[in-house]
């Protein structure tokens, strides 16, 4: 049966006419997480080698000259089955495992015989690439939420029996708002750089005929609200660590330049019953990278929480910074203390008049009944001009948070000491047959912000490369140079730049042939015809095997062708405000 070709609501725009499109070589520079395969790729009627390396957002193709890219988000990945009746297969020995990328009407098949490597990039592609196998890879037990903009199902991955809940947006539905495609593909875009205990964490994103899925983990724990207001008033303690929480969300989010806009108490979740300060920030549908010219809906928010330079702002001045998140965390700090909110009126024009001035009544008894530090950061959270008021990085060193800065400061330095204990345990004891493990001479698989990626196994022989791949012969090198360096090395056949891996599966060849040449000189005939179908090699480089492989003269034939919780998350018991401006 023919699988029914899924038509891409985010290829909207000018349509390109090539996969690739050439860019600049500095852009390589300015990442933090690259990591580099040889593929197969079929030409006309060839089976061709192409050099490509992955960052999180892109996906480039290296030449000697040249450097081009394609934007992964927006990118569909299909996995093509081992064996399949493909050019590439055909013309190879081993078995290869290939993935099938299309980016608007253009497509790029590449194919590799490591499964181990290409199971690390399969990871990898599948949370920055759009999916289409939604349906075959998870089993929807029922709906468990329902806003404005989409519903919520309670899903089961099937490989692994881990559920998860989906949000799940009509394709017809968005077209028909004003931006909706855009602002879904900008949520998708912000929501996958981040990787934090306290923020909503997107896995996947599947695009099927009629609908767009986001994979996400499920928040059994409810609103924030309704959890206060099933328990009253939040003990001094649990509030402090739910301020921490939320301000080291923001953090993390503010170090991208990207700034929610909407918080509220309803987009702060709860991840069990078992504490209320464990929060989790959803719904991203009005965050911004706030360094993009084409900002949507540069004023936007929901009365009574926005800062006041976002009611403020007219088009065509500098756009407001990050800091108009911690005006809205303030209010919500506030709110918890007080049980009222500070901005109130007769209708929302009124609201919207009363959060523009900023008058906030501090000598509320409750509010003046929390400790002492908590109201200076909140105080000084809420002050109208931006420019006066805290960072989410001040925040987190106020002196209010001077024990649980301690305490995270503790975990950390037990954390990394257990690493280190760990490391030092193999480097000293671990064998593997009568190889010695050597952790000193490993490489990790990446060097930059950790919470930029989800943990990756970083062993040498079986992880991915890292960037420096040898040091730079000019001081101050760019990546581009490097990878530049790397292939004219490859086109050299020079040994010494072969991986460790090629090197031992090329000595193991070598071995081989040796005995059968020694068995060919004894005449034993009978033993002489198991190794008839088996290559000769006269030399020992792994890229003169390669090349043989790429260039072989064999005749080609080219193919013709969700178990339940008792609890349900309420990720979209509330509207998103997707598209919801300030008037």
């Amino acid at each position: 049966m023919t699988e029914q070709k899924v038509i891409s609501i985010f290829d909207f725009g000018k349509t390109r006419n090539k996969f690739w499109q050439t860019c600049d070589k500095s852009v390589l520079d300015s990442q933090t997480f690259l990591i580099e395969q040889e593929f197969l790729t079929a030409g006309k009627a060839i089976v061709k080698p192409i050099f490509i390396v992955l960052g999180l957002e892109y996906i480039y193709k290296v030449t000697v000259d040249k450097l081009k890219c394609a934007p992964l988000i927006t990118t569909h990945l299909t996995y093509i089955e081992p064996g399949s009746d493909h050019l590439v297969q055909l013309n190879s020995d081993e078995q290869q495992y290939g993935f099938r990328l299309q980016y608007q009407t253009k497509t790029l098949e590449i194919f590799l015989s490591d499964k181990s490597r290409y199971d690390q990039w399969r990871i990898h592609l599948r949370k920055a690439c759009l999916l289409e196998n939604f349906h075959e890879a998870y089993m929807v037990s029922k709906l468990i939420g329902k806003g404005s903009f989409a519903k919520v199902y309670l899903a089961t991955r099937k490989e692994n029996n881990i559920q998860y809940a989906v949000k799940a947006f009509s394709k017809t539905f968005m077209l028909q708002q004003h931006k909706g495609i855009e602002s879904l593909l900008n949520e998708m875009k912000v929501m996958r750089k981040f990787n934090h205990p306290n923020i909503l964490k997107l896995h996947e994103v599947h695009e099927t005929a009629n609908s767009v899925y986001f994979v996400v983990d499920i928040v059994a724990g409810g609103e924030l609200l309704q959890r206060v207001r099933e328990t009253g008033f939040l003990p001094a303690e649990t509030l402090q660590r739910l301020a921490y929480n939320l301000l080291s969300a923001l953090n993390h989010m503010h170090q991208f330049n990207i700034a929610h806009r909407d918080l509220k108490p309803e987009n702060l979740l709860l991840k069990s019953y078992e504490n209320n300060y464990e929060i989790v920030l959803a719904d991203f549908g009005l965050a911004a990278l706030l360094q993009d010219n084409n900002i949507l809906f540069k004023r936007c928010g929901t009365p009574g929480f926005v800062a006041p330079e976002i009611l403020d702002y007219i088009d065509g001045q500098q756009i407001y910074d990050e800091k108009c998140d911690v005006f809205s965390a303030g209010i919500i700090l506030y709110i918890l203390i007080t049980g009222d909110q500070p901005f109130t009126g007769k209708d929302q024009k009124a609201i919207l008049k009363a959060n523009k001035d900023c008058i906030i009544n501090f000598d509320d008894s409750l509010f003046k009944s929390a400790p002492i530090q908590m109201q200076d950061l909140i105080r000084s959270m809420l002050l109208k001009k931006n420019q006066d008021r805290l960072s989410s990085t001040e925040c987190l060193r106020h002196p209010y948070f001077k024990e649980l800065a301690k305490e995270q400061q503790v975990k950390q330095e037990k954390y990394q000491q257990n690493l280190n204990d760990y490391n030092q345990y193999y480097k000293n004891n671990v064998k593997m047959g009568s190889i010695d493990l050597n952790l000193e001479q490993r490489q990790p698989a990446f060097t930059g912000n950790l919470n930029s990626i989800e943990s990756i196994s970083c062993v040498s022989n079986n992880s991915f490369a890292k960037i420096e791949m040898k040091p730079p012969s000019v001081i101050g090198a760019s990546k581009f140079s490097q990878y530049s360096c790397k292939l004219n090395r490859l086109g050299s056949r020079d040994i010494s730049d072969i991986p460790t891996t090629q090197l031992q599966k090329t000595e193991s060849k070598k071995h081989i042939d040796l005995h059968r040449i020694a068995i060919q000189n004894s005449h034993r005939k009978q033993i002489q015809d198991q190794f008839e179908d088996q290559p000769i090699q006269n030399e020992g480089s792994g890229i003169n095997e390669m090349a043989r492989m790429y260039n072989s003269t064999r005749q080609i034939r080219i193919p013709e062708n969700l178990q339940t919780v008792s609890q349900p998350s309420k990720l979209a018991s509330t509207p998103t405000n997707r598209n919801k401006k300030i008037s």
